[in-house]
């Protein structure tokens, strides 16, 4: 028992990060909507699974992205108390997300009419939806 215990204490906990830079930098990320800070940053996740990211930075469109690390059989129990908590050598899983933020344009009235016609459109639906509405148009 002694020699178990000795043997978990001595290994290593392979690490998940996420690794996040923006050109240009300075951006706010947020994980699964609570911000975690500034580009470039880099920061251990605990648990496998999809998460999402957003990137915000003034005067630049945001960048909303699901990332996933992603569970494979090395993940799966019993597996992992081999591969992640008792192998002196562990890999860490690294996913590195590059974004090139794009300058927020504004939008002028052009690009707004269709959007304000499917606005009327949704507006007079029934409570059947908007199909309703469509069929009553001339």
């Amino acid at each position: 028992m002694t020699a178990l215990i000795a043997l978990v204490s001595t290994g290593c906990l392979a690490e998940r990060r996420l690794v996040v830079e923006t050109i240009p930098p300075g951006a706010l990320v947020e994980l699964d909507w609570k911000p975690v800070g500034h580009t470039p940053i880099d920061f251990v996740i605990d648990h496998r699974g999809k998460r999402r990211l957003l990137v915000t930075l003034d005067g630049y469109e945001s960048v909303l992205r699901d990332v996933e690390f992603k569970s494979t059989w090395k993940s799966s129990f019993p597996v992992d108390i081999f591969t992640e908590l008792l192998n002196p050598f562990p890999e860490d899983e690294v996913l590195r997300v590059e974004l090139r933020l794009s300058p927020r344009t504004e939008a002028t009235d052009n690009d707004l009419v269709p959007v304000l016609e499917r606005a009327e459109v949704l507006r007079r639906a029934g409570p059947s939806g908007p199909n309703e509405a469509v069929k009553e148009q001339p």
